[in-house]
């Protein structure tokens, strides 16, 4: 058995620290691109497709904190003990996800050479209470002092304000992440995002995203601390459960809204259906978003699986969320609004350039550094805990 001297003895510099570095490091080729070209030139973006992978891994990342923070209030408010373990882990890993999503849409705005800091307090100030746009901007700016203080309240085991600042988080980020989804479900000149499928459907995928990162943590922190196995498990239990019906979910308002769409033929949403059915779009939906996002887990996660089966099962849905939100955004703008005009739908097309995708593995390389780095500190005090515990 490895004591909690060893775990906190980790060298600083491993296979994830490189990992990151190197993935963080891929987005230099995106900046520079900006920098010398412009947005115009870099991304694949046009006028007809205007919300690309940068939007899209800005909804994926945000996604993550908000799911994250829907299970530590879980912890609190019904006196889930056991996961209140992995409480520190899955707050920090909020955080850093939170700071990833910043840092792509920072580069989707322009990046710093538009003055974006002048941008943002244009933005707040005055008010635009009538915009879902500012009001999602500002519930995450409000959201990422109030988990850094969550973790602050965490480290320091301040009881007595943990309880109602976790639902301060909890209310704001569901609240940012749903009014994220409104953005899109209240654009009405996108037949296929209007509507409020999309804030239910972003909540249901966030409780997802939660879910399968608290199977990793849980997985990777067996690994590292053999003595919290037994308890872990039960962590590990709930989280499968829940995932496991966050699957179901996901496959009933999936085939339903495939359903509606086709039914009713209307021409701009019928038109993204079809694109996702049997169109360009094909191969990302059923290969990555139903078949390895929903129905290879299901059958995973119905019988209780190996700690290596819940690991496979929470990537598999990660992957899965991922693709919908990318299949969904794409889709609803590649049928113009004067599609109705015409006898036949035609589409546009949108490929993502390579300054976008590496800018989006940057992203997630310096989520990644971040966690790290906030992960080194926080397995001193956890290593601690559990030899005290031994």
């Amino acid at each position: 058995m490895r004591s909690g001297s060893e775990v906190a003895g980790k060298p600083i510099v491993d296979f994830w620290t490189i990992l990151f570095f190197i993935m963080a490091a891929i987005g230099l080729y995106g900046m520079a691109h900006v920098f010398f070209y412009g947005q115009e030139p870099s991304y694949g973006v046009t006028r007809y497709v205007s919300w690309g992978l940068l939007i899209i891994g800005y909804s994926f990342l945000v996604g993550i904190t908000t799911g994250l923070s829907l299970l530590v209030i879980m912890c609190h408010l019904f006196g889930l003990k056991h996961v209140q373990l992995m409480e520190r882990k899955l707050i920090l890993l909020a955080l850093t996800a939170l700071l990833g999503g910043f840092y792509v849409i920072f580069w989707d705005l322009g990046g710093p050479f538009k003055l974006q800091i002048l941008r943002f307090v244009i933005n707040f100030f005055p008010p635009h209470i009538t915009s879902a746009i500012w009001w999602m901007s500002t519930l995450y700016a409000l959201e990422l002092p109030i988990i850094a203080l969550e973790i602050y309240l965490i480290f320091t085991k301040n009881h007595k304000w943990l309880l109602p600042i976790a639902i301060i988080s909890f209310l704001v980020g569901v609240s940012a992440y749903s009014n994220m989804g409104f953005v899109f479900a209240g654009n009405i000149s996108r037949p296929f995002w209007f509507g409020a499928y999309i804030p239910i459907f972003f909540i249901l995928s966030a409780l997802g995203l939660g879910a399968g990162f608290g199977l990793i943590l849980c997985y990777f922190t067996k690994r590292l601390v053999p003595s919290l196995q037994e308890r872990l498990s039960t962590v590990s239990s709930i989280l499968e459960k829940t995932l496991f019906f966050v699957v179901l979910g996901m496959m009933f308002f999936t085939g339903w809204r495939m359903g509606t769409a086709l039914y009713t033929y209307q021409p701009e949403v019928a038109g993204a259906a079809v694109a996702l059915l049997w169109g360009k779009l094909a191969i990302d939906f059923w290969l990555f978003q139903v078949i390895l996002g929903m129905i290879v887990p299901f059958f995973m996660l119905i019988r209780k699986p190996s700690n290596t089966g819940s690991l496979i099962a929470a990537i598999l849905v990660i992957i899965g969320v991922f693709f919908e939100r990318y299949n969904t955004i794409v889709a609803g703008q590649l049928v113009p609004v004067n599609s109705v005009y015409y006898d036949k739908v035609f589409y546009m097309s949108y490929t993502p350039s390579l300054s976008e995708i590496s800018l989006f593995i940057s992203a997630l390389g310096v989520a990644g550094l971040l966690y790290l780095i906030g992960d080194r500190i926080l397995n001193k005090k956890f290593a601690q805990e559990a030899e005290s515990e031994e």
